[in-house]
């Protein structure tokens, strides 16, 4: 059932980097964690000694596996669940164990689905206690990303969930060839931000850091979203049938039909792969939603002011799903 409850204001951010095998995901993992940048950041990675971090991780011991960067990030081996390994790295910082971080990266491997992890984050009771899921950040690889993505379920699926997407290895790559990435990429997601991992002397670390995780990251982008109340097909059947809608809702949603809606949505079980959705309430306050699959997080009120063309949009990134089913979905939240 629906719940219009919020994570406290407090939570600590978590965001999600993910990325293809190649992509580059370690490499610049390996350098933001070495940055002023990452100092209040606790780094979770979900297979011991997996990122490049081998002279740091490799060869600690089990029972201490939280490693202090000499930047001031904290890097833990995730050696339990994912909850068991927040509820640890959160009880540490408030005993005064290991320094207080100000957010959490967590690093998945090449291969993985990144969907479950997005559940635990936005679903888990235990997890929202303290944390908020704040965003995913996909790497693509700029030489070999499109040959990955229609070859790899996996990497397709990376993709489409993202909220940022950065293009890596973009210097191995000619004029034209990243031209015809960048033109390609919002086929496959037409909402996620997309910036160039160059990390120049004029573009460094820090303000690389500080742009993927802006608020802005977690909700639908601006430049994607139409200001009609019609549907709007972005996506493209691609060869694993993930397709994108962008949806507008002009009134303000009840929250009896916000249960219905959210019942009818998970009826589709794994064909949603990522819903988000900036939506004004019945109750005067305007909430950010987000879904994964047939899970549902709390609606997290926002307190920051938000207008059209972000207010009222409903962005569903889906597998198997028709034009026809996902208006359905819609007509349920603002009925004629």
């Amino acid at each position: 059932m629906a719940s219009n409850s919020s994570p406290p204001d407090e939570a600590i951010p978590v965001y999600l980097l993910t990325g293809f095998l190649g992509s580059g995901k370690t490499t610049l993992l390996s350098r933001l964690v070495r940055s002023a940048a990452f100092a209040d950041t606790a780094v979770i990675i979900n297979e011991f000694g997996q990122v490049g971090l081998d002279h740091v991780l490799v060869g600690q011991a089990r029972d201490d596996d939280v490693v202090l960067m000499d930047s001031g990030c904290l890097c833990c081996a995730m050696s339990t669940s994912l909850q068991d390994s927040l509820e640890t790295l959160y009880y540490r910082r408030l005993r005064g164990e290991i320094p207080r971080f100000a957010r959490v990266v967590i690093e998945t491997s090449g291969l993985a689905d990144p969907a479950p992890l997005i559940t635990t984050l936005g679903a888990d009771v235990s997890v929202a206690r303290h944390y908020r899921f704040a965003g995913a950040v996909t790497t693509v690889d700029a030489v070999h990303g499109l040959q990955t993505i229609d070859r790899y379920r996996e990497a397709a699926t990376q993709v489409a969930i993202a909220d940022r997407l950065i293009l890596t290895k973009t210097d191995l790559c000619d004029t034209v060839s990243l031209l015809n990435i960048q033109q390609a990429l919002p086929a496959y997601n037409p909402t996620a931000a997309l910036r160039l991992a160059t990390l120049t002397a004029s573009q460094g670390e820090a303000d690389f850091f500080a742009d993927w995780t802006t608020p802005s990251s977690v909700a639908p982008d601006s430049a994607g979203v139409p200001a009609s109340a019609s549907a709007l097909r972005l996506g493209h059947v691609l060869r694993y049938g993930i397709t994108s809608f962008t949806f507008h809702v002009d009134t303000p949603v009840s929250w009896t039909r916000y249960a219905k809606w959210v019942r009818h949505l998970q009826q589709h079980g794994d064909a949603l792969l990522r819903l988000k959705a900036i939506l004004a309430m019945d109750d005067g306050e305007v909430y950010a939603i987000h879904a994964v699959r047939h899970l549902f997080s709390p609606p997290q009120r926002l307190t920051q002011p938000i207008a059209a063309p972000q207010l009222g949009a409903i962005v569903i990134i889906a597998q198997d799903l028709s034009r026809e089913e996902a208006e359905a979905a819609i007509e349920i939240l603002s009925p004629s």
